[in-house]
């Protein structure tokens, strides 16, 4: 069986992550079907591997903008699989080919448009796109042979709006163990904070957009002026999404004063994730809405304390492993830092369940399951 991976919507974060793990482990378990990877230029570069299974071609049209590679996947992709002699398709993108005889799989990895938990009001061109995206997204389950869904909250949302589900799938994300891992080598770690200006800190990690509530965050850590050691930093890592949203989190730093407690540190290698998620005295994660939330995920195996937001699907995968707050609620946030941060029992108590609750997940079992759809659409 011949096998397409559309990956060309993968362009950061959890989708680079996740598109980069199960082809790695689908090609450690499947060596029956051939692999047809499409993919962009920058794709390629993060993606390639070499296999006698797995082909890689990348297409420059899908990488300029999402409506261009809407465009090319509706008009020009079904003809290109159908040349390729194409039998199961896989768009982890939300959307797939609706005109085709190709069998689709496909995942919902976005859940931003179905959400109420989104705390502000969007911009017409956002909300537009937004609009699109939701009808595009349910119109691909329609049509596509089987579902996936990274979590049964993002399931639940679509069965919300009345769109029936019954030939989906929830498979959860995994995690690298051998990367994400705790390390307490002094050295190593002593080495990475002086690499990047960092002693006690508290830390997020994600791309920055409105609905991730970096702001609040910050405001909440405002909070705690006089409450807290003065050296604690509160450390950002993530690329920016959202210059307007920058802008504003940066006017509000410069008001208070707070330019050097409140570090961002855009990208950092994926290879140094582990040690600042070990180095950090919190991992604290407001975001408002998330399909699987990978970050968390990489947290809990390294042993960090989670405090998380009580939106779903956070409990969903955190389980009893973290402390929970209200996102909207700044006094809320700051009390449950306070607290946690006076508590070392419950610091230490938090770092051995989130040791424990990573354990659920891994990449075989992702990549397993995956292939268990694949040739079950075959049929």
């Amino acid at each position: 069986m011949k096998i397409a991976i559309n990956t060309t919507s993968a362009v950061a974060g959890g989708g680079i992550t996740y598109i980069k793990n199960l082809l790695t482990y689908l090609s450690k378990i499947d060596t029956n079907h051939q692999y047809l990877i499409l993919t962009t230029s920058t794709g390629k570069e993060n993606f390639y591997f070499q296999h006698p299974n797995f082909t890689f071609i990348s297409f420059r049209i899908p990488s300029q903008n999402s409506l261009l590679r809407i465009l090319w996947e509706q008009c020009i992709l079904p003809s290109f699989l159908k040349k390729e002699g194409v039998d199961i398709l896989f768009s982890p993108g939300n959307i797939c080919p609706f005109f085709t005889p190709i069998r689709n799989v496909v995942m919902i990895q976005n859940v931003e448009p179905f959400s109420d938990n989104l705390l502000i009001e969007k911009g017409l061109i956002q909300n537009v796109r937004l609009k699109l995206l939701k009808r595009l997204t349910i119109v691909s389950i329609k049509r596509a042979h089987r579902v996936i869904f990274p979590s049964m909250n993002a399931r639940t949302l679509i069965e919300k709006i009345g769109t029936s589900v019954k030939h989906a799938e929830v498979i959860y994300h995994g995690i690298n163990k051998e990367i994400f891992r705790p390390y307490s080598e002094d050295n190593i770690l002593h080495q990475f904070k002086k690499k990047y200006g960092l002693e006690k800190f508290i830390l997020y990690v994600s791309h920055i957009q409105r609905y991730k509530n970096f702001l609040e965050l910050i405001k909440a850590f405002v909070l705690l002026k006089g409450k807290i050691n003065n050296e604690i930093q509160l450390v950002f890592a993530g690329e920016c999404f959202d210059r307007e949203y920058h802008d504003e989190i940066k006017a509000f730093i410069a008001e208070h004063r707070y330019e050097n407690r409140i570090i961002f540190l855009g990208n950092i290698p994926y290879e140094e994730l582990p040690y600042l998620y070990s180095s950090c005295i919190l991992f604290v994660y407001p975001s408002t809405c998330e399909s699987f939330g990978m970050t968390l995920v990489e947290a809990m195996a390294c042993g960090a304390p989670v405090l998380v937001s009580n939106k779903e699907p956070m409990s969903e995968i955190c389980g009893n492993a973290a402390m929970y707050f209200d996102p909207a609620n700044l006094n809320e946030i700051a009390d449950v830092i306070l607290r946690t941060l006076k508590n070392q029992e419950l610091i230490s108590a938090l770092r051995k369940k989130t040791l424990e609750r990573a354990k659920i997940f891994s990449w075989e079992n992702t990549a397993t399951n995956t292939l268990q759809i694949f040739e079950s659409s075959a049929i």
